[in-house]
């Protein structure tokens, strides 16, 4: 029976691990940019259609919310108005600040559009 040396067969290993690693989608918490998360997080609820209601129908102000508040709406909840919508406590400061971004940036598109 033929055999692979020691550190060939290590070697391959190393390498079957390496490609098997990158299919698929990747982990969430590799996820930096807020189009992405958005995707991930966000758009099976939002179905395609844009930001939510609460987002969406209420007028760009001085008084709209702001992009810390948005990000603190995300990670830590709003039960009081939106008890429908989940808690995503797990995303990093700079998840929530870029996913945050990236809701304000399509707001600004969608009035601009209107």
């Amino acid at each position: 029976m033929w055999r692979l040396p020691s550190v060939s067969r290590k070697l391959l290993l190393t390498a079957m691990v390496a490609l098997l690693g990158g299919c698929g989608e990747p982990a969430p918490e590799s996820l930096t940019r807020g189009d992405e998360l958005y995707d991930y997080y966000c758009r099976n609820c939002h179905q395609q259609k844009g930001l939510g209601p609460f987002l969406e129908q209420l007028p760009l102000t001085s008084t709209s919310l702001k992009r810390h508040e948005i990000s603190l709406l995300i990670t830590r909840g709003y039960p009081r108005r939106h008890h429908d919508m989940p808690v995503f406590s797990q995303l990093s400061l700079e998840q929530a600040d870029a996913l945050a971004h990236f809701i304000l940036q399509q707001r600004r598109r969608n009035t601009d559009s209107r």
